[in-house]
């Protein structure tokens, strides 16, 4: 998200100059995403024992995940994660790593593009991974209701994933921190954050697409829907939870994180989010 502004900015200066609209389009859609296929951190050196797996989406793009086991006997559920924008699993899995000491099993996936799950992200192929995912989990480990947790960009594909499946499949709680709903709407904040592409923010709406996003997210109910974000995030404002909690239907939480940036609410304040989480969980 960090690089949206300049790389979108120049798109929209491009359109706005040449109308070049249909070329631009998908371009300005794709700065959504900043995959990497190097591995950052082996969770082994942390001790982490993991399964290595793979399963495919219903376009059949194949997908690479790692899965989690509890490391108490009988685990207390199992929690899906959708990472961020950037990088791949090896980076994102340790903001996790604490849970299967706390008797969660966890899995974490690359959409397409990121890491060794081949081809492109796009809105829809996303969404279609984080389907396969649940579906994986439901098969092969726990048929309990899932716990579903979305970070950043990972929120907007966890909303609409839990949409796509709540009929098949049941889900416990659906988790979103420091996330936004809507591809256009997060578009044009970013443009209003500066003078000189004030002028622009009507353009989000020719050049991004929704149609792969959850809202209006109330569609969720009567899911559980959990919203965190930090006070100083400073990739996507605090407002975005705030106007989502006030979408969303009961039962529903916000807690806004003193301290908190983006990506690390678990480790602020002396961790008390952590436990917090796992109260929320029991």
């Amino acid at each position: 998200m960090a690089k949206l502004r300049s790389k979108c900015f120049k798109i929209l200066i491009f359109i706005a100059l040449h109308g070049t609209l249909l070329a631009s389009l998908t371009a300005c859609q794709s700065v959504f995403y900043y995959p990497t296929d190097f591995k950052y951190y082996d969770p082994a050196r942390l001790n982490l024992k993991y399964e290595d797996v793979r399963f495919k989406t219903a376009s059949g793009n194949e997908i690479h995940g790692w899965y989690f086991a509890s490391s108490q006997k009988d685990s207390k559920g199992t929690v899906l994660f959708f990472h961020g924008n950037a990088q791949n699993i090896s980076s994102h899995f340790m903001m996790f790593y604490w849970l299967p000491k706390e008797g969660y099993n966890y899995l974490i996936f690359d959409y397409p593009g990121y890491g060794e799950s081949p081809g492109a992200p796009t809105p829809e192929n996303t969404v279609e991974a984080g389907i396969a995912a649940a579906a994986w989990i439901r098969e092969n480990k726990d048929q309990r209701p899932l716990i579903i947790y979305g970070q950043s960009l990972g929120g907007i594909i966890a909303m609409q994933t839990a949409i796509k499946i709540k009929d098949q499949q049941p889900i416990r709680n659906v988790v979103v921190d420091g996330s936004f709903s809507s591809y256009k709407k997060m578009g044009r904040r970013v443009l209003s954050r500066s003078w000189w592409t004030w002028w622009m923010q009507p353009l989000t709406y020719a050049v991004l697409s929704d149609a792969h996003s959850p809202e209006p997210i109330d569609r969720i109910s009567p899911i559980p829907m959990l919203f965190i974000h930090g006070t100083d995030d400073p990739i996507i404002e605090p407002v975005s939870s705030e106007e989502m909690f006030a979408a969303a239907r009961d039962p529903k939480q916000l807690w806004i994180v003193p301290n908190g940036h983006h990506g690390d609410l678990f480790e602020v304040n002396n961790r008390e989010v952590r436990q917090k989480f796992l109260n929320y969980l029991q």
